[in-house]
């Protein structure tokens, strides 16, 4: 009897021993420095900038004011270049750009009273705020570089053109508020070149305008603008 039972424990243990399933090699885990993880994968599709905003070429008797600050916000598109650390950006944005100052927008008329021209001069009657006022309509085009680390840094450099969509000059006297809208003379066409360098959602950002606030002989000569900040990218 014992014999018996021992001949069937051991063909028991036989069948179960066989009938499991070979220990798989477990599956070496994704090394951290693999290519699939560092993929290049759309980014920075919203641009929020805080600037404040100069002109440059004006006459030294305009002072601007530490209020003149601006915001500019763009929606883009993200286009890797592969699997390097580089993109191709593209999208459109609004830009509102506000200049505090103590400019007074003159118009003169020419010898033969057919043209006017746009002159600069300082306010002489007191004031408690003086600011001219744009909304640019534009399309930003941009190289991007994102490092492939895990607090990314980022370097971006582009383009944009664009058109001047609504100006207007506010003013705050003893008189009361008043605003005038569509100054004579502004180039409503604006090109330039921007930069931005940061990590992760912040970074610094410049912004300069190649065409002239005025036309040409219209206005003041010589007058562009340029701005800086921090810009916000959430997304």
């Amino acid at each position: 009897m014992n014999k018996f039972f021992y001949i069937f424990l051991i063909v028991l243990l036989s069948v179960v021993c066989f009938s499991q399933d070979p220990v798989k090699e477990k599956p070496k885990e994704e090394d951290e420095f693999s290519i699939k993880k560092y993929k290049g994968e759309p980014g920075d599709r919203l641009i929020i900038e805080i600037n404040r905003t100069v002109w440059l070429g004006g006459s030294s008797d305009i002072k601007p004011h530490w209020r003149s600050l601006g915001l500019n916000f763009a929606f883009m598109f993200d286009k890797p270049i592969g699997r390097s650390c580089f993109s191709f950006g593209y999208g459109i944005g609004i830009y509102s750009h506000n200049y505090h100052s103590n400019a007074d927008f003159i118009y003169k008329l020419d010898s033969a009273n057919k043209n006017v021209t746009t002159i600069l001069q300082p306010k002489t009657i007191a004031y408690k705020t003086n600011s001219y006022n744009e909304k640019i309509l534009e399309i930003p085009l941009e190289i991007r570089f994102r490092s492939k680390t895990d607090r990314k840094f980022k370097m971006e450099f582009g383009v944009k053109g664009g058109y001047v969509i609504n100006d207007f000059r506010k003013i705050v006297d003893g008189d009361g508020k008043i605003r005038v809208y569509n100054t004579k003379n502004i180039n409503h066409f604006r090109y330039g070149v921007n930069f931005r360098i940061g990590f992760e959602q912040i970074c610094l950002t410049a912004c300069y305008y190649v065409s002239e606030v005025f036309q040409k002989d219209r206005g003041v000569n010589g007058l562009n603008m340029y701005s800086f900040g921090i810009a916000i990218i959430p997304y």
